[in-house]
């Protein structure tokens, strides 16, 4: 069973707070989800607490993330074992798919979470950008992160995206995102300065804001990000 945990684990890497995403759980696993994701995050917090997430190398980050999630689902033994025999052949593929969604859930309600997995996606030096949606900016983000939905999901209506090639979609997604960018620039210029739109690290932080937003609004859509083809 060890294994099963480690696929759990190993599927939120890396930065799969954005990406990683699956569509709905299933009603049989839906509880289990949130009831592991509400544990990491206390973990997650916890850990925080006694060394800021924002310090880590990117081995440190995996580390904590990996002992993590294997901790907490291993205090759930026989809801994953049933998991597990339900799945028959597929178990490993369902573990996958299930530690992927509640990466989803981690990135929409787990502030910390967001710092973590930035750490996962950057160097071993400096510090991670601050991911937590401020009162300030978060009318602004939300709207973005409602009109990219709703332009992937009108395009996800003509062509499923996720039928499509990986290379497909991640253009598809990354034009999309552009775009909407380009709609809001005054607004985004208007709550970030005059230089933000030339500021690729400041820019890459507010997406991954918007990305945590995104999970929460649409989650289907948000799997064309980076679901295997």
């Amino acid at each position: 069973m060890p294994r099963y945990f480690l696929a759990l684990a190993a599927a939120l890497l890396p930065f799969a707070a954005l990406a990683q995403t699956k569509p709905a759980a299933p009603a049989s696993t839906a509880q289990l989800e949130s009831q592991l994701s509400s544990e990491i995050c206390q973990d997650f917090e916890k850990l925080n607490a006694a060394k800021s997430f924002a310090l880590l190398s990117q081995q440190e980050a995996m580390n904590t993330l990996q002992q993590s999630m294997t901790q907490v689902a291993m205090n759930h033994p026989q809801e994953i074992e049933q998991i597990m025999k339900a799945s028959g052949a597929d178990a490993q593929a369902a573990m996958q798919a299930m530690g992927q969604r509640v990466s989803t859930k981690l990135a929409a309600d787990c502030p910390v979470a967001l710092t973590l997995f930035a750490r996962l996606a950057g160097t071993d030096t400096g510090s991670a950008p601050d991911l937590t949606v401020s009162d300030a900016e978060r009318p602004l983000l939300t709207k973005l992160a409602t009109d990219i939905c709703t332009d992937l999901s009108a395009q996800d209506a003509k062509k499923p995206l996720l039928k499509m090639p990986k290379a497909d979609r991640m253009a598809l997604v990354q034009k999309t995102m552009e775009r909407q960018i380009r709609a809001h620039a005054n607004e985004l210029t208007q709550q970030y300065g005059a230089g933000f739109l030339q500021d690729m690290p400041r820019i890459t932080a507010m997406g991954a804001k918007v990305g945590g937003l995104m999970a929460k609004q649409c989650p289907t859509q948000t799997a064309a990000f980076t679901t295997q083809p």
